[in-house]
Parts: C-alpha cells; sequence; structure tokens
C-alpha cells in the first residue's frame, strides 16, 4: 500500500493500480474533466461511477446519517488514521479481499482534517454488470436457487466472523455469472460469533419486507425469504 500525506490529507493507495496517484482522483469534477465518469447513484449523497483505463470503480464520499446528519453532514470528529471511515473500511475489504470473499477491493481511501474532525472519501471496485436485489426484484420473480446463494453467501461471511453494520437488500448484488456479492462496509468489523449474526439477518428481512411494502411491484413472498435461510443453513435448495 503506498501512503501520499499533503497538507491536510492522508491518502492511502493500492500499489500499482493507478499510474500517478493524488487526491484528484476524490474529486468527481476531475473525472468528469477527463471523461471518465460513466453514472452516478443518489443516496444520502451521490455516488459517483468512474473508469480508469480498463478499471471500473466507485467514488464514495461519507455523510453522517439519522438526526446529527441534518447540522454536520460529512464531518467525523478525529480519532485516529487508522480508525476514520475511508480507512477503516478500506482495511476491511482489503482483509476480506485475499480472504476471497465475495466482497469489493478496495483501491484508494482520503482522510482530510479540519480541526477535530474529518471528511473521508473511498474508491472500491465496482462489480461490473451487477445489479441490486431491491432492482431485481422490482423486475421480476427471483429463483429459488439464487435465494439459496445469497443465504450461503451471507452464512459464509458471518462464519469469517464479518460484521456488516447496515446488511440490507440494497447491499446485496448479484452480478451476470449468478455470483451473490456484498457491498458497503461503512463501519464493518470482525468479531467473534454471537447475538450480532442473528440480529443481521432480521435486519435483512426487515429490510425486505419494507421494500415491498414501499413498492406496488415488489416479487418478494415468504418462500423467498425460507429458501434464503436453508441455504444459510447448509441446507439443500
Amino acid at each position: 500500500m503506498r501512503i501520499q500525506t499533503e497538507h491536510n490529507q492522508i491518502c492511502w493507495y493500492a500499489e500499482g493500480v493507478f499510474r500517478d496517484p493524488s487526491p484528484e482522483l476524490f474529486d468527481p469534477a476531475w473525472w468528469q474533466t477527463h471523461r471518465q465518469v460513466v453514472g452516478s447513484s443518489i443516496g444520502r449523497g451521490v455516488t459517483w461511477f468512474v473508469k480508469d483505463e480498463s478499471r471500473h470503480l466507485v467514488l464514495r464520499h461519507y455523510y453522517r446519517g439519522g438526526m446529527v446528519g441534518k447540522v454536520v453532514r460529512d464531518r467525523f470528529w478525529f480519532e485516529g488514521v487508522e480508525s476514520s471511515r475511508a480507512m477503516a473500511e478500506y482495511s476491511l475489504l482489503a482483509k476480506l479481499s485475499e480472504q476471497g470473499l465475495p466482497v469489493p477491493r478496495p483501491f484508494a481511501a482520503r482522510m482530510a482534517k479540519q480541526g477535530p474532525f474529518y471528511r473521508a472519501d473511498i474508491l472500491i471496485e465496482r462489480i461490473r454488470g451487477a445489479k441490486d436485489l431491491v432492482a431485481l426484484l422490482k423486475q421480476g420473480p427471483i429463483a429459488g436457487e439464487v435465494w439459496h446463494k445469497v443465504g450461503q453467501t451471507v452464512r459464509q461471511l458471518h462464519d469469517a466472523g464479518v460484521y456488516h453494520a447496515d446488511l440490507n437488500s440494497h447491499n446485496l448484488l448479484l452480478d451476470k455469472e449468478g455470483k451473490v456479492w456484498v457491498i458497503d462496509f461503512d463501519k464493518g468489523a470482525i468479531r467473534s460469533s454471537g447475538s450480532w449474526q442473528q440480529a443481521n439477518l432480521e435486519r435483512l428481512l426487515r429490510s425486505f419486507t419494507k421494500e415491498s411494502q414501499l413498492h406496488t411491484s415488489f416479487h418478494f413472498v415468504p418462500e423467498n425469504w425460507q429458501a434464503l435461510m436453508k441455504g444459510y443453513q447448509g441446507k439443500a435448495s
């Protein structure tokens, strides 16, 4: 990993990814100037999809949630470089990728300090051709074997001790080859087995239930969850 310090910024870059790594890589306007923005999505803020040579990347700025986020939208209290949001997620994704788990590879992370606070950004791999389960379920039903794979994937992460702070239907992707991926590991961690694993599953079920209430055409039924749990429990589909 290459570490670059410039004024109040600290940037981490994966070795051999960028020819000339610089803080400009975390600026959407820089990518737009070079006509390398290929899309975007809107959540708490704008997530940018960019292309660097043959690589497709996701550029994400960190925002606060809840009521606090309405006041201090993207500033976080500084408690050390490695525990900052971007660097913590980068470190976790790097570790999980090395283990061959189905998560995107991290390419770069930045923390910009401002007094006792900091702002943060991350660049990660974009899973080409993948769609999240919400988008797929709006289009039509998902086959039972896919639900089974989703359960297997969640169990794979849990067996590795991977805690996902916000496991929901938007953070599970299915690519064109039928592989299930998990994204968005902000505030994730490695933990010993415990009640958090069951809480993860309950949160995921609430997410599917919530989406089915939000959309008139959303193809989720109790049998889908049963198939997911069979996969999680290692039972035949």
